[in-house]
């Protein structure tokens, strides 16, 4: 798989602080942070496992911010327990290569209310209507991974993707119900080079680009107005590596991948209808 590196060249990776990125399916070098911040990658898709995580907790006094009613909210942020890898996606007659897949996801428990909202859900599954609900269940960090240390990359975060808060999603009726895709594989870094074949289920997170900011009054933009949000589908098991390390700006952590529940996440456009009485 075009994003798998060798130890020799993560090694290389962290020590240098030279950011890889996948163009046309070729590794390219970004040398210096300002490159590296100045690059905007197009969204992938992911797949997402349930772990376990031993790093650093959150600090206290963040506000997100994203189109959810009520836009802002200071949640009180738990450990991680989704770690997501960006995937290779194949369907019939097409396949979606990652564009970002040095680029990962760890995403920590929330706890926070939220005013459940009809939203429009749109991406190459098709179209559906539905609500979010009550309170928000994860913030997903942008992060880097390793499998044998601490990636210690001087760019605490991969650049070009978004944070995301997600939500549960239901359908307002039996007919509103996200589509459930059929015959789609993937391939990420735990599986490569083979693509599993996914048996997904109905959607049930909505994931949408948030700003963080910090109680210090640092703000973390998202990356554009229409950034587009991540729809995911439990999925069936795929193969996982049992322990990897992650980096993002909450600090160094170690985590435990499972497959015990796995999600298929896609790219999607999100509009919002309005807030449910």
């Amino acid at each position: 798989m075009t994003h798998t590196l060798t130890r020799t060249t993560r090694r290389a990776v962290a020590a240098a602080g030279v950011l890889a990125l996948a163009a046309s399916g070729i590794l390219v070098a970004v040398q210096g942070t300002a490159s590296a911040q100045a690059t905007t990658v197009k969204l992938d898709h992911f797949l997402c496992y349930q772990s376990r995580y031993n790093g650093p907790k959150a600090p206290p006094g963040i506000v997100l911010s994203n189109i959810i009613p009520p836009g802002k909210i200071t949640p009180v942020i738990g450990a991680a327990d989704y770690h997501c890898n960006a995937a290779n996606k194949s369907i019939p007659g097409a396949l979606f290569k990652a564009q970002n897949p040095l680029a990962h996801l760890l995403c920590y428990r929330l706890a926070a209310t939220s005013r459940p909202t009809i939203v429009t859900l749109s991406n190459q599954f098709g179209r559906a209507v539905m609500k979010t609900g009550t309170t928000p269940t994860q913030l997903c960090l942008p992060s880097w991974k390793d499998n044998i240390a601490a990636p210690n990359v001087p760019l605490v975060q991969p650049p070009g993707l978004d944070h995301f808060t997600c939500y549960t999603i239901t359908p307002l009726s039996t007919t509103s119900y996200m589509f459930k895709p059929a015959n789609v594989k993937a391939e990420d870094e735990f599986s490569a080079p083979v693509y599993t074949a996914l048996r997904l289920a109905r959607a049930n997170w909505l994931c949408v680009p948030t700003t963080k900011i910090l109680a210090t009054g640092n703000v973390f933009p998202t990356q554009g107005p229409n950034d587009p949000s991540l729809v995911c589908f439990p999925s069936t098991p795929t193969p996982f590596w049992k322990l990897v390390f992650d980096q993002n700006q909450f600090g160094n952590g170690v985590v435990f991948p499972t497959n015990v529940h796995e999600e298929f996440c896609t790219p999607s456009q999100v509009s919002v209808q309005g807030v449910t009485p």
